[in-house]
């Protein structure tokens, strides 16, 4: 062979090793994209339009984001079945001076399963649900939430007759991440809203659950707090954090005097021990509420959390809620900061299991 062509062969041998290794390596990423594909077509018909969702872990490593909207065939098949809600018998003559009694069980710092506190709860301060017609502000829509709820529907096998409690419920329909359980699986559950100007437009729209314009304790006993009343972004002043917060988020400060009660003691009240759903949104207070609550007692299925005011992306929250045996399933944010929750599954609660 000519000296000339030598050139010319290693040159074509080097470019076809090139190609050879490209094309496997084009190969490994287009099956690569072809397992994304597959993970997204399982579960793009889990979150809502307009919401990126990214698996979350300890680490923080993004895991795969994904959007989409609830499948059709399960948008509807309950919407108008009768639903006859909960209800209990209130003796309201129990305790003609029960605000006194309450008092002095706060000046006591009674625990959270104390039965006075627990009677005083049940007979005077929770509200029965609704046997009206609903009233809502946008009655066709299906999924108030801001992406959490079909998420939630979907991986407890979307099950009827659940048990569900929201705290932070503004006005019941804004951002509601209950309103579908009970509208479309009938489920039962409690309302939990401090802000008095938000619970009286709850009212107005005659949420077939129980109810109650409280806060929710970031301490194991019942307490007063002065409550900054600011729509979505109210919360508890009971401590200097949350006084500095309200000095860094607000310039004016609208405040009422409210009762705070754990949600244990609230449980107690309703006879309830398993909540198959808990959303949890205080504006700060999440993982003093969370910690709380006797998860050995009280049998919370999945959760979701806001965590954009705890600080460290919520790692403080996701390593307390894994040492009581949760795990972060999903993490649910928007560009605008409408959302920045954490979706926690008690570990052992397959998919759809009903433990």
């Amino acid at each position: 062979m000519k000296s000339y062509y030598k050139p010319m062969l290693l040159a074509c041998i080097l470019g076809a090793v090139v190609l050879t290794y490209t094309m496997s390596k084009y190969q490994e990423v287009l099956t690569e994209l072809q397992t994304q594909k597959a993970k997204f077509d399982a579960i793009e018909n889990k979150i809502s339009p307009g919401i990126i969702a990214q698996s979350a872990s300890l680490d923080g490593k993004q895991r795969i984001s994904v959007s989409g909207t609830f499948e059709e065939n399960r948008k509807v098949p309950e919407m108008h079945k009768e639903f006859k809600p909960e209800s209990f018998y209130q003796d309201k003559a129990a305790i003609p001076d029960y605000k006194i009694k309450l008092q002095t069980l706060i000046d006591q710092k009674v625990p959270a399963d104390n039965p006075d506190l627990v009677n005083i709860i049940r007979n005077h301060y929770i509200e029965q649900p609704s046997q009206e017609p609903y009233k809502l502000l946008n009655p066709e829509r299906v999924d108030y939430s801001q992406g959490q709820t079909p998420f939630i529907d979907s991986r407890l096998n979307y099950m009827e007759g659940g048990f569900y409690v929201e705290c932070g419920a503004l006005n019941g329909e804004k951002g509601s991440n209950s309103l579908f359980f009970e509208r479309v699986r009938k489920w039962n559950g409690l309302l939990i809203e401090g802000d008095p100007t938000n619970y009286a437009e709850l009212k107005k729209i005659n949420r077939k659950a129980f109810s109650i314009n409280a806060c929710i304790s970031p301490r194991a006993t019942p307490f007063k707090a002065k409550f900054h009343k600011a729509f979505n972004m109210g919360r508890a002043i009971h401590d200097a954090q949350s006084e500095n917060w309200v000095k860094r988020n607000h310039k004016n400060k609208d405040l009422v005097e409210m009762e705070c009660f754990p949600l244990y003691s609230l449980m107690l009240a309703l006879n309830r021990t398993t909540i198959d759903f808990f959303s949890l949104d205080v504006e700060g207070d999440e993982v003093n509420v969370l910690k709380t609550i006797p998860f050995d007692k009280l049998n919370i299925k999945m959760m979701t959390v806001e965590y954009a005011h705890g600080g460290a992306g919520g790692a403080d929250m996701q390593r307390f809620l894994q040492s009581k045996g949760y795990e972060v399933v999903l993490k649910v944010s928007k560009d605008n900061w409408g959302v920045n929750d954490l979706i926690f599954r008690k570990k052992g609660v397959a998919d759809g299991s009903t433990i």
